[in-house]
């Protein structure tokens, strides 16, 4: 499991946006006793017999839906391949790389590396936020 978080998911319909906001209630008020499956048979009836004119705001709303979706889902997916190559904070002195000997007086930290197993190489990482990317830390 990754630590970027859920999978986006995928927003609604121009239908179902229509359905939820006002088609069910309308179909409701007019037929109390009907089944949610008749409701909703009900409402793709209506749906069909509706002017395109009155489908363009729910039709537009889908769409801005849709495309707020896809940059989520592109950010989730560019997180999702960063966070493959992975490290815990808590095992990083296992994956530390030991300063050679002539370094061994200076100041300078070891560099972390991680494996890659998308291309079997070994890559420095980030020690702030174990991140294969340029960072600013």
């Amino acid at each position: 499991m990754s630590n970027c978080g859920p999978r986006p998911k995928r927003p609604m319909s121009a239908f179902l946006m229509w359905m939820s906001s006002n088609g069910r209630k309308h179909i409701k008020a007019k037929h109390p006793e009907i089944s949610v499956q008749d409701v909703s048979v009900k409402g793709g009836e209506m749906w069909r017999a509706m002017v395109d004119e009155d489908k363009v705001v729910w039709q537009e709303a889908a769409r801005t839906a849709m495309d707020e979706y896809k940059e989520k889902l592109e950010q989730w997916n560019t997180l999702q391949e960063q966070s493959k190559v992975c490290l815990s904070p808590t095992y990083a002195h296992n994956y530390e790389a030991q300063l050679s000997s002539r370094f061994s007086k200076t100041n300078q930290k070891s560099t972390l590396f991680v494996y890659d197993c998308k291309d079997e190489t070994m890559a420095p990482i980030c020690r702030k936020c174990f991140s294969k990317i340029k960072c600013f830390h």
